[in-house]
């Protein structure tokens, strides 16, 4: 998931010693609903508030940097896209330097209080000498921005040269323009799993393509990379190869199987590009919470999706225990 207002405000109660800091702003109540009223909640609302940030992002986007840069984008020239890649860059980094800043950074109060008895790994990752994880990570998340952002423009020089077909009126199509925006978050998680499950072994990670093993090929020589985040933080999300960030943001083409508003488009996008922050961070809540996701970098065969639409517990790959390992836990496949 993203960080939210929820997540600051509750860093900030935890950090000055509040017992309520994971009470929500505004469900209250939550924690005494019955179970299939939370399960309910969670499955048809708080996922997609969940990611607001995204959405919040895409919008901007949509009415901010479309109108000073669609007109022209018939053509390619480096005035329009420059300012898509800039808008891009910014939200990278405004947007991870924050939440780093918030769980990792030297000058802030939070990480070392009592957030740090969140951390999953309690060794901080950032920190160890001779590692330098965070150039590595900050540098390959650079270049997933910057290949995202040039999928962007791809699009919009397909729709305003109409080579593809979209349209630009949202609520001329209400109900499926709805329609499409709420299942994004369901057709993330279903295409993140089985893009990951692909990049892993599915029998030999010793022999790859000799015993027909198309996922330890992949692993080894473009998925390992990611791995080597193997206690990961804000930073590590989008840390991969520029092989695997293609493959990553094929969640975003489908404007390519049918006509869809650019919002559709956009949301997905930034949804892809902004939710493996919280999903990384490595804190227990309040902080990103994503312990299921951290179990997958800490022991590698679990784990390979997300909560939400668990394909794990139906294929066997469910992890559900966490425990915390030594700073040697490293993954060696």
């Amino acid at each position: 998931m993203t960080f939210g207002i929820r997540n600051i405000v509750g860093i900030h109660r935890l950090h000055i010693g509040q017992k309520n800091y994971l009470t929500p702003l505004l469900f209250k109540t939550y924690e005494k609903w019955s179970y299939w009223k939370k399960e309910a909640f969670d499955y048809l609302i708080w996922c997609h508030l969940s990611h607001a940030l995204d959405f919040s992002i895409a919008l901007l986007c949509w009415l901010w940097i479309f109108p000073i840069t669609f007109p022209e984008a018939n053509q390619w020239h480096i005035k329009w896209v420059s300012r898509v890649f800039l808008y891009n860059i910014a939200c990278e980094f405004i947007f991870y330097s924050f939440w780093h800043w918030m769980t990792y950074g030297r000058t802030s109060p939070y990480p070392r209080g009592s957030l740090h008895e969140k951390k999953f790994n309690p060794i901080n990752q950032y920190e160890e000498k001779n590692q330098h994880q965070l150039l590595r990570e900050i540098t390959f998340t650079t270049l997933g921005w910057l290949q995202s952002a040039f999928v962007q423009c791809v699009f919009m020089w397909l729709w305003a040269s109409g080579r593809l077909p979209y349209y630009n009126d949202f609520w001329s199509r209400p109900f499926f323009s709805i329609y499409i925006l709420l299942i994004i978050a369901y057709w993330r998680e279903f295409h993140f799993y089985w893009v990951h499950r692909f990049m892993h072994p599915w029998w030999s990670v010793q022999n790859g393509l000799r015993q027909g093993d198309i996922g330890a090929f992949l692993y080894r020589h473009i998925h390992s990379l990611h791995h080597r985040s193997y206690n990961p933080g804000p930073w590590s999300g989008l840390s991969m190869h520029p092989i695997e960030h293609f493959i990553y943001y094929t969640c975003a083409y489908f404007p390519l199987l049918f006509s869809c508003h650019p919002l559709h488009f956009l949301y997905t996008k930034f949804h892809a590009d902004i939710a493996p922050i919280g999903g990384h961070d490595g804190y227990d809540y309040p902080a990103g919470g994503r312990s299921f996701h951290y179990l997958h970098h800490a022991f590698f065969e679990c784990n390979y999706g997300g909560p939400l639409v668990n394909f794990d517990r139906l294929f066997g790959t469910y992890k559900e225990s966490i425990k915390k390992p030594s700073g040697d836990d490293k993954q060696t496949n």
